[in-house]
């Protein structure tokens, strides 16, 4: 079925379920600032597209731009922001919040706060805070462009944790609940604490042994 909006043109696959009170398409901000310059103007956001067997829940915004591949999960609440794309078959659970121009990876889980320009690769989860520096508010909300955090596949950002900055985590590693993150995270580490890295090798907790083997067994795993 194919919906347009007075914003945007939208495309919901037949085979996706929508909740009720869900928003699509909605403008971004520049668009209604040249609307209220130029009363009376035609608002026409970029397409917003919905893959095959989706399941979009309630009360889910979706701004203009946005991409969800097929088989992808949007839970109660969520929010999505202009030209981010989500891949096929990942989970936004709890509320997330996510800025614009966000990339997420396919088979992903996503909750939390994921700043603008993000991109969280394959397989990874992120229940945690991913924020800019913001150390430069002086020179207006927009006027900053400041690099964000990248998270490499098959990594983990735990919940309450978080990562500040355009720093790099992973493949493959692992950002412990509460967890403070400002420097890079090399392959196959855990995180804990305030910039506390262990490799994966060296870790002695039990409770992550099963996902440390399993990094260990993937072919891309770059541990002995």
């Amino acid at each position: 079925m194919n919906i347009t909006s007075l914003y945007a043109p939208v495309h919901i696959d037949d085979s996706s379920v929508v909740g009720e009170q869900c928003v699509f398409g909605y403008p971004k901000e520049a668009r209604l600032r040249d609307e209220q310059r130029k009363p009376g103007s035609v608002l026409i956001g970029d397409p917003v597209s919905i893959g095959p067997e989706c399941l979009v829940a309630n009360q889910v915004v979706v701004y203009e731009g946005v991409r969800i591949g097929a088989g992808c999960v949007i839970e109660d609440r969520v929010r999505i922001g202009y030209n981010s794309t989500i891949g096929e078959r990942t989970r936004m659970v709890y509320g997330a919040y996510v800025c614009d121009r966000v990339t997420v990876g396919a088979d992903a889980c996503v909750a939390g706060f994921v700043c603008d320009g993000t991109t969280i690769g394959e397989r990874s989860t992120v229940m945690g805070e991913l924020v800019h520096e913001y150390t430069r508010p002086h020179e207006g909300w927009w006027g900053a462009d400041e690099e964000p955090p990248v998270i490499e596949p098959d990594s983990v950002v735990g919940y309450g944790a978080r990562v500040v900055g355009g720093v790099r985590i992973g493949p493959r590693s692992y950002v412990a609940a509460g967890a403070v993150v400002t420097k890079d995270v090399p392959p196959e580490h855990v995180v804990t604490g305030v910039n506390i890295h262990t490799p994966a090798v060296e870790w002695p907790g039990r409770r992550l042994r099963g996902l440390l083997q399993h990094w260990q067994s993937m072919p891309s795993s770059r541990t002995p």
